[in-house]
């Protein structure tokens, strides 16, 4: 069964405010802007180029903000200048040796093998454009310039596709987000999977936090890591009825993750461990799911959602709502809520609200609720 969010969860988005307070009335699954999130001023060139990609494959909403544009601020057709621009699908759709022809008639000396030996030593590929391209005496209109990262890009895809770079990362977790707003989740978490495999390829270990990764990288991502990285276990966690497999790449993704980045904000790390216990007790293991949620209060001990997802197993509700490997027992929940409640100082309402939750079903189920079948005395 899937391990549902219910409106007094934690948001998964990491803001360690309850669900219902957060991005309950968010139409996608996205980090809001109340959420603690990686913050970076440089807005990327990726995203600007995917932002207008994305425009001019929706015209309709392309012809919208146009025509908002040109009345409020009297500028130029944002429609004209975004089909005037260089884009990604326009130099995907060129053959490669018609993307050569064009960076050697702007003045640029572009060779195969030199290409190959340039990309050992970097990462990216505006950064190797940068560096090996935009540094020489290259002739091309102010439209044309963009062409140049944008071709270096693809010719990496082409020329060297075993070698990822952080353009293939950003690609991987765009495509991702497109497809699971279309609901074809398995191809979305599929893109997104491959994105994980490549950032702990490229990120050294010696950076031991999501935010360091995001440092670490020479162009901003479209979307920064540290935001993405809950995006990912949320959809995981969310995707358990379609499948116990979801659920065993939810764990291994979170115990990977813990283990890459154990530097990483708190509440991304308890999160992170909540989720590998809950998916644990989604998969029946009840024993290995009571261990995990014991040392997540050992290590976490004044962090309410620990107490309250583990005691949310016991009780069967939350995202353990009429889950059938979990055998219910309501009285060793409420035990588990008490000591959150001695053990916390904030959110202690919500546990408050599931001792509620508890007494409301148990009330409700027994024989003597409605005044029926009393016996006398």
């Amino acid at each position: 069964m899937a391990l549902k969010i219910g409106r007094n969860d934690p948001c998964p988005c990491g803001s360690g405010k309850k669900y219902k307070r957060c991005c309950l009335d968010s139409k996608k699954n996205i980090i809001k802007e109340e959420a603690p999130k990686y913050e970076d001023p440089h807005i990327g060139r990726l995203a600007l180029v995917r932002f207008g990609q994305d425009l001019i494959d929706e015209p309709e909403e392309l012809i919208k903000i146009s025509k908002e544009l040109e009345e409020s601020y009297n500028m130029k057709s944002l429609k004209d200048s975004l089909l005037e621009a260089w884009n990604i699908n326009k130099v995907r759709e060129m053959s490669t040796s018609d993307i050569i022809e064009k960076l050697k008639s702007m003045n640029l000396n572009f060779d195969i093998e030199e290409f190959k030996k340039q990309a050992q030593n970097h990462i990216s590929s505006i950064q190797l454009a940068e560096y090996h391209y935009y540094t020489q005496d290259f002739h091309a209109e102010e439209k044309d310039e963009d062409f140049i990262w944008l071709a270096i890009i693809e010719l990496w895809n082409r020329i060297i596709p075993e070698r990822c770079n952080i353009e293939m990362i950003d690609d991987l977790m765009h495509v991702g987000y497109k497809y699971i707003e279309k609901k074809d989740y398995g191809n979305g978490l599929e893109n997104w999977e491959k994105a994980w495999k490549m950032i702990i390829t490229i990120v050294p270990p010696q950076i031991k936090s999501v935010t360091e990764a995001d440092d670490f990288m020479p162009e901003p991502l479209t979307q920064s890591i540290y935001n993405w990285c809950q995006n990912f276990e949320m959809e995981l966690g969310n995707r358990g009825q379609e499948g116990e497999s979801f659920h065993i790449k939810r764990i291994e993704y979170c115990n990977e993750f813990c283990r890459v980045f154990p530097e990483t904000d708190k509440l991304i790390i308890h999160n992170m461990l909540r989720a590998e216990a809950e998916s644990y007790a989604a998969l029946g293991d009840i024993e290995t799911a009571e261990k995990l949620f014991k040392l997540l209060i050992k290590r976490f001990p004044d962090n309410v959602w620990g107490y309250i997802g583990w005691g949310d197993m016991y009780a069967g509700i939350g995202g353990f709502r009429s889950n059938p490997n979990i055998p219910k027992n309501c009285e060793k929940a409420k035990e588990i809520y008490q000591s959150g409640i001695i053990q916390c100082n904030t959110e202690t309402e919500a546990i408050y609200e599931r001792l509620d939750d508890i007494e409301k079903l148990t009330s409700k189920n027994h024989p003597n609720a409605d005044g029926s079948n009393r016996a006398a005395k």
